[in-house]
């Protein structure tokens, strides 16, 4: 009996004979692929957040800042801020672009600042994954916008996980700022409030290549009928 025999092929067919994509689970291109800009996606985003912080925070101006703070609530009598209140009221910023600056904030809620509990952002989050990894395996082999979209959604999902259940950011002064996520691109000059970080940028990627490979699959299918 040959090999060929006992190892069912990758494609089948269908009844009108044509060939069948296998499953992109199956393919370890298509998988690593989808493995490989999950990791970058998420590998960026967590080394940005660690140093444009790191560098922001250091920075000779905000810790002499930070001192007049301290030095004031001292005289004042104030007892001293949480670090997350002390962040903003320090309102580190650095002008990076025409209408871009990095800006550090932290926001303990979703998108937009709206608040919700940790846990409930977490369950929300755990089945995003879910049904990313799902929706992977069950595609074709060679749907590679979606694979690079699911993969875009998993790092942003994946990055801003990290933060509401790991981070913890020291602030000068002896705060640490735990569990929140951190944002710091604000395109406030051009007409975007909201600050945000790399991962929010991979999820918008995600979300507007999965519309591209709906569309796409849209226009081929009624090309087919």
């Amino acid at each position: 009996m040959s090999n060929a025999a006992s190892h069912p092929p990758a494609a089948s067919a269908d009844p009108s004979g044509k060939t069948l994509d296998a499953s992109a689970f199956r393919r370890p291109r298509a998988l690593a692929l989808f493995l490989l800009v999950a990791a970058a996606g998420l590998a960026a985003d967590l080394a940005s957040k660690h140093y444009v912080f790191a560098w922001l925070l250091s920075d000779a101006s905000t810790l002499a800042h930070v001192r007049d703070f301290q030095e004031h609530a001292a005289l004042a009598g104030q007892k001293p801020m949480p670090p997350d209140k002390l962040l903003r009221s320090l309102d580190v910023r650095r002008q990076i672009l025409p209408g871009v600056r990095f800006t550090l904030s932290t926001n303990p809620g979703i998108v937009f600042g709206l608040s919700m509990h940790r846990w409930m952002v977490g369950i929300a989050t755990v089945a995003t994954v879910a049904l990313v990894c799902f929706f992977f395996a069950t595609s074709r082999a060679k749907a590679h916008l979606l694979h690079a979209a699911l993969a875009c959604v998993l790092a942003g999902a994946l990055g801003n996980l990290y933060d509401r259940l790991l981070a913890q950011l020291a602030v000068p002064g002896d705060g640490v700022i735990r569990y929140q996520v951190r944002d710091f691109i604000d395109c406030s000059g051009l007409y975007y409030p909201w600050v945000f970080n790399f991962a929010d940028v991979l999820l918008v990627i995600g979300v507007a290549m999965l519309m591209l490979h709906s569309f796409l699959a849209g226009r081929r299918g009624r090309k087919q009928a």
